[in-house]
């Protein structure tokens, strides 16, 4: 497929949309089309969650006004500072989701992009009050060791596409219950949701808490709770340069020198109630490992991606959870059952 540049190019703030644009979604690649649908997927899925009643039209359009938005800003064309350290396969990577993503702005595109979101007004429309599973993909656990890392979802097929309506309509279990965890790790991993708190929860603090929660939350249908979570569709990054912690590569402005390192945080627990449609990341603050400068740095950013992604953050200091740990779980009643 021939570069997309010379159909559709960003002048300010309009995109020239050309009437002869001829490249269909067929003529893409795999990896231009998983782009695509996983753009398309993750939009309509928020969307959905924060709109009760949408037409179509309106889902269409709003998108469009968010890809125009987000090629204005700059969001796919990586800072210049940095291109040096792309790999040769991460810069082919780059031009060719550019190219994907601006091809949704031209006629065709736009064809592309309502066809589909009148595919998932057909389908969702029997289920469409039903409550939404909150999130549909989890991933934790330490993400360099294989043998420590589970990724696990609700209603994906792959990390892109959507399961058919009809197949969630069958799901007899509730989403991120104790039944959907261990079914989603036994499949995947051949282990369950009590191995995984086993083998992640090291400090004594954290097996405090579990034990806990194992002797008096543990059901199938109460939601499960997750450790070590570091990602949902995207994981949770910060960046490291000269021994400093930043939230994004833009906030380091001097002249780069070494290398950006990205580091991959987590979240201690994270418990999803899709009952009460409710969802929390909890942690657990041991003072001896939480006082330096650079963990606090952290633990801002944590705070800060939390309230991004509209989650409540629960944080407990290790007094209270050895002297009066009932009250912590009574704390957190509301997110547990």
């Amino acid at each position: 497929m021939a570069p997309f540049y010379g159909w559709c190019k960003v002048v300010g703030s309009n995109i020239k949309k050309n009437e002869e644009c001829m490249s269909e979604f067929d003529d893409f690649g795999s990896t231009q089309k998983n782009i695509l649908n996983g753009k398309m997927s993750q939009f309509m899925d928020a969307y959905i969650r924060q709109h009760k009643v949408w037409t179509p039209e309106q889902m269409q359009s709003d998108f469009i006004e968010k890809i125009e938005s987000e090629i204005k800003n700059g969001d796919y064309v990586p800072d210049p500072k940095y291109i040096e350290y792309l790999t040769s396969e991460n810069k082919i990577f780059l031009e060719k989701k550019l190219d994907a993503i601006k091809w949704l702005t031209c006629n065709n595109g736009q064809t592309f992009s309502l066809n589909r979101v009148t595919q998932k007004y057909i389908k969702n429309k029997p289920i469409a009050d039903r409550k939404s599973p909150i999130v549909e993909r989890i991933r934790f656990g330490m993400k360099w060791d294989e043998n420590n890392f589970y990724d696990i979802n609700f209603g994906l097929k792959d990390a892109f596409r959507f399961r058919e309506t009809s197949v969630l309509e069958n799901i007899k279990y509730l989403p991120w219950t104790v039944e959907h965890v261990n079914s989603e790790l036994n499949e995947k991993y051949n282990c369950t949701i009590l191995d995984c708190l086993d083998k992640l929860s090291t400090s004594y603090l954290e097996k405090k808490f579990v034990q806990y929660w194992k002797l008096n939350y543990y059901s199938n249908n109460n939601p499960a709770l997750i450790p070590e979570v570091c990602g949902f569709r995207s994981n949770f990054y910060y960046y490291t340069y000269k021994e400093n912690i930043y939230t994004q590569k833009t906030e380091i402005l001097e002249e780069i020198i070494s290398p950006i390192k990205n580091v991959n945080f987590r979240y201690d627990f994270l418990v999803v109630n899709f009952k009460n449609q409710k969802i929390a990341f909890i942690e657990l603050d041991g003072f001896e490992h939480h006082k330096t400068r650079q963990q606090q740095t952290i633990d801002s950013i944590k705070r800060n991606n939390a309230s991004k992604n509209k989650i409540a953050l629960f944080t407990f200091t290790s007094k209270r959870i050895n002297e009066d740990i009932k009250s912590v779980f009574n704390e957190l009643e509301s997110y547990l059952t």
